[in-house]
């Protein structure tokens, strides 16, 4: 996932903020996924990957007090928590001009015991398996990329809240409700609120809104087929497809397209 910022933060936190990512990065040496590589809230962690079959979330400290760091240590333990994986802190440092962090290495420390982290001795060959939060936000790039002609403003990969999807359509600014399913004959229900948003997009001149439902199976190591209800691993071959978009407007549905992909 390409880095990008965010126009809602200051300047010098997404200069703080862009360095640190980018040094990670290189660290990663070409291993490294990211969760969430942009600054778009909200900011349970200011930015997260995935090392093999783990899962790390970063906040960012400023160990000299010039920055308004957003975001707060509960909201980075609760992802933590929700998606089998790490928490950890990256003090950084201003000096001679730039943002550089504040210990040699990886820099990270794990935020309860403060002890340095190392990412790369922490991963395994056991199988992880896929939580909630991780299938949602592969649901939600899913559907980002299935979108016909549509540029993406913003995304929120938070499994309660919505609309998880911002994009310029054919309509204007057009939105989207994001929800996963495991087995192909459950029935995903449209979140209790769905009928405020609509009426709040109409009232802020916005365009349609979407309700897309994303269908994630096993995949059949021999044939490719899908399996229903299989478990799901991180770094797993996983079969996705993407199920007719429902207009809440007047209820004209895209065809059902299929994608393959990786958790």
């Amino acid at each position: 996932m390409e880095i990008t910022p965010y126009e809602g933060i200051g300047r010098e936190f997404q200069a703080c903020w862009t360095l640190a990512a980018s040094y990670v990065q290189r660290l990663g040496e070409g291993n490294l996924a990211w969760f969430k590589g942009n600054l778009h809230p909200p900011f349970f962690e200011h930015f997260s990957f995935r090392l093999g079959n783990q899962l790390f979330f970063v906040r960012l400290e400023d160990t000299g007090g010039r920055l308004r760091v957003p975001g707060d240590m509960e909201g980075l333990l609760e992802i933590a928590e929700a998606c089998n994986g790490h928490p950890l802190v990256m003090p950084m440092r201003y000096a001679g001009g730039i943002w550089l962090p504040a210990f040699p290495g990886w820099g990270l420390f794990d935020p309860r015991s403060r002890n340095p982290v190392n990412p790369m001795r922490l991963v395994g060959t056991e199988r992880v398996a896929l939580s909630d939060w991780e299938l949602h936000d592969l649901a939600v790039h899913s559907v980002m990329a299935k979108l016909p002609g549509a540029r993406p403003h913003s995304f929120c990969n938070h499994p309660m809240i919505s609309p998880s999807i911002w994009y310029e359509g054919p309509s204007g600014t057009e939105w989207a409700i994001v929800r996963f399913a495991r087995d192909p004959g459950s029935h995903v229900p449209l979140p209790s609120n769905w009928a405020q948003l609509c009426e709040s997009s109409e009232g802020r001149g916005f365009g349609d809104g979407y309700f897309a439902v994303v269908l994630f199976q096993g995949k059949d190591p021999q044939s490719g087929d899908p399996i229903p209800n299989a478990p799901l691993y991180r770094c797993q071959d996983i079969h996705i497809s993407l199920k007719p978009l429902r207009r809440f407007a007047i209820g004209w549905e895209y065809p059902a397209t299929e994608a393959r992909g990786q958790g």
